[in-house]
């Protein structure tokens, strides 16, 4: 039995990282290999929502260890930014007899541990002034750390494998290109009528909505999807974006509110809604629901948003960029990130081609049924492949 192992040793608000490991424990399921076993390391107060999410698939390990603000916790903290090393937890995934630490910024190791770290991006290359002097210098030790320490580098995408390459020379025979599939997620006529009834009652949505379903970072670039919209209601076509998505960003907060200002500024309150974190449940309704997904990113690694347009063969209108070019999404429009007019026209477009009934968006063609599990099962087979070749070595 290989024993593998993931250590939620992130904050919960990075729902991307959160999705990224239940993605890829689903994957690997429809495998069904008997000889490996996945536990997920967690935080011993996390929520039971949590639980939920990744038990179908792994063992649970509850420790403090990975509760913030715990004795244990600050030692580990100590010893890992002092000497590269997570002496506790190194004793834990003994007990637990792991053979591989995966997707984890890990770095101990004991006996034949192997160690398979994952770079989602390197948005720190393109956007520096987004980083502190402080953040720089603890991101490019990980990074330093992940290719001097791991057995194998997994990135999300080729764009992402061509940062490595001018970023470091060293390790390149290590890397290995693993593109994400997301799930739509398994939900009922019957439980999406309900949930899409309740939505629309307790935020006040109505039909022909779009959604951009992304984080208040600097870098998704709300502000052009904002000044589309404001565009489109002084032709007077009245359109609603719904956004979700944790509203913070650390880094930048005054852009934030700059960004979220504009809305009260222009008269947008009612054309623009902020549902913030909603359930996951919710998530999916409002994904199948609306008349198209929106994307302006100015960068990413491997866009969800992006995935679960495509897993659910929904239409989306996306930035184009390199990333967003790669993950070629075949129901799509895209537009110069930076020009709202150009976006502003396709959303015009898409509202013109006929009201949306949202009552058939819970209908999913077979040929994008098809597609998703030809895709997901790659990704599976793709990552078991690192996994086994790993073995043999």
């Amino acid at each position: 039995m290989t024993n593998v192992a993931f250590l939620l040793n992130f904050t919960k608000e990075y729902k991307g990282g959160i999705n990224y490991i239940k993605n890829l424990l689903y994957a690997c399921s429809l495998e069904n290999r008997a000889d490996i076993k996945y536990f997920i390391f967690v935080p011993s107060d996390i929520e039971q929502e949590y639980i939920d999410i990744f038990s179908p698939y792994a063992e649970i390990v509850k420790t403090d260890i990975l509760k913030r603000k715990t004795l244990s916790w600050f030692f580990e903290k100590v010893l890992e930014n002092k000497f590269s090393t997570n002496f506790f937890m190194l004793k834990l995934l003994k007990k637990h007899e792991i053979d591989f630490v995966s997707h984890s910024n890990f770095f101990s190791r004991y006996n034949n541990l192997k160690i398979v770290n994952w770079i989602p991006d390197f948005q720190i290359l393109h956007y520096p002034d987004l980083w502190t002097a402080d953040e720089k210098k603890r991101t490019f030790k990980l990074y330093h750390n992940i290719i001097k320490y791991s057995d194998r580098i997994v990135l999300s995408s080729n764009d992402a494998f061509k940062d490595y390459l001018s970023f470091s020379n060293d390790g390149r025979d290590k890397v290995r290109v693993l593109q994400f599939v997301s799930q739509p997620g398994a939900v009922s006529k019957v439980e999406f009528e309900t949930t899409l009834n309740l939505i629309k009652s307790k935020y006040n949505i109505q039909d022909n909505f779009f959604y951009l379903p992304n984080q208040f970072w600097s870098h998704k670039n709300h502000i052009t999807a904002f000044k589309a919209i404001n565009i489109l209601k002084d032709k007077g076509l009245n359109p609603l974006l719904v956004t979700t998505g944790h509203m913070q960003d650390y880094r930048n907060n005054k852009k934030l509110n700059d960004t979220l200002n504009y809305i009260d500024e222009n008269g947008l309150s009612a054309n623009i809604l902020l549902l913030g974190l909603i359930p996951y449940q919710e998530v999916l309704v409002l994904i199948k629901a609306c008349v198209a997904l929106i994307n302006p990113s100015l960068f990413e690694g491997w866009s969800s948003t992006v995935e679960e347009a495509k897993s659910s063969g929904k239409k989306i209108i996306l930035s184009d960029i390199a990333i967003h070019r790669e993950q070629n999404p075949p129901n799509s429009i895209y537009f110069d990130a930076l020009d709202e007019k150009e976006l502003a026209m396709a959303m015009e477009s898409t509202l013109q081609n006929g009201f949306y009934n949202s009552s058939d968006s819970f209908l999913t063609t077979q040929e994008v049924k098809n597609d998703l599990i030809s895709r997901t099962k790659s990704f599976g087979q793709n990552y078991l492949k690192i996994i086994d070749d790993l073995l043999t070595q």
